[in-house]
C-alpha cells in the first residue's frame, strides 16, 4: 500500500524529476524516506531496463531499518546489504560476490535496491557495477574525508544522486 505523500514531499519529488544530482533538506519527520521510496519507485517503473539503487546510511542498524522501510513499499525488487552487519537478506563486503549478484539480478531483469553504510560504500564502487541512482541518507556524513573518495566517484558516476539531510 503506497502512502499519499504530504504537499512539501510532492515538491521534492517534483524536483528530483528536474534535477538528476540534489540536496534535499528536509527537517526531521519530514519523511525523507518516503521521499527516497517514492522515488524508487518512479524510477524502477518507468523503464523495462533493471535498475540498480544505493542507499547510503551512516550506520549498519539505519541501513537495515531503511531497507524494512522500503520493502513495505515496494516488492518484487533484489535486495543486497553491504556491511558487516547480520541481516536475513544477502549481504557480503566481498567485492566478487557485489558484483556477481548484481550479475545475476541484472540476467534476470530485475531492479536491486543496495544498502550499504558510508564506511562500506567504497566496497560497492570497487566491484564496478552500475549504479543508476544513489540516495546519501544524513549526508552531512558524507564530507567525512575518509568517505569523500566514494562519495565524490557517485556523484559524478550515477546518473542519479541524491543528499538527503536534515541538517
Amino acid at each position: 500500500m503506497k502512502k499519499q505523500l504530504r504537499n512539501h514531499q510532492l515538491k521534492v519529488l517534483s524536483q528530483m524529476n528536474i534535477h538528476q544530482k540534489w540536496q534535499v533538506i528536509v527537517p526531521t519527520g519530514g519523511g525523507k524516506t518516503m521521499c527516497m521510496i517514492s522515488d524508487a519507485i518512479n524510477e524502477f517503473t518507468r523503464t523495462n531496463i533493471s535498475q540498480t539503487i544505493v542507499v547510503v546510511a551512516p550506520r549498519i542498524l539505519l541501513a537495515q531499518q531503511l531497507c524494512e522501510e522500503f520493502l513495505e513499499q515496494i516488492k518484487n525488487v533484489d535486495v543486497l546489504h553491504v556491511h558487516s552487519g547480520e541481516t536475513h537478506h544477502t549481504s557480503t563486503t566481498k567485492v566478487d560476490k557485489i558484483r556477481e549478484f548484481n550479475y545475476q539480478t541484472a540476467c534476470n531483469n530485475r531492479n536491486l535496491l543496495i544498502f550499504t553504510t558510508y564506511h562500506s560504500l567504497h566496497k560497492i564502487q570497487e566491484s564496478n557495477i552500475v549504479v543508476d541512482t544513489v540516495y546519501f541518507d544524513e549526508a552531512h556524513n558524507s564530507s567525512a574525508k575518509i568517505f569523500f573518495p566514494s562519495v565524490e566517484y557517485y556523484s559524478k558516476d550515477a546518473d542519479c544522486c541524491f543528499f538527503f539531510t536534515a541538517t
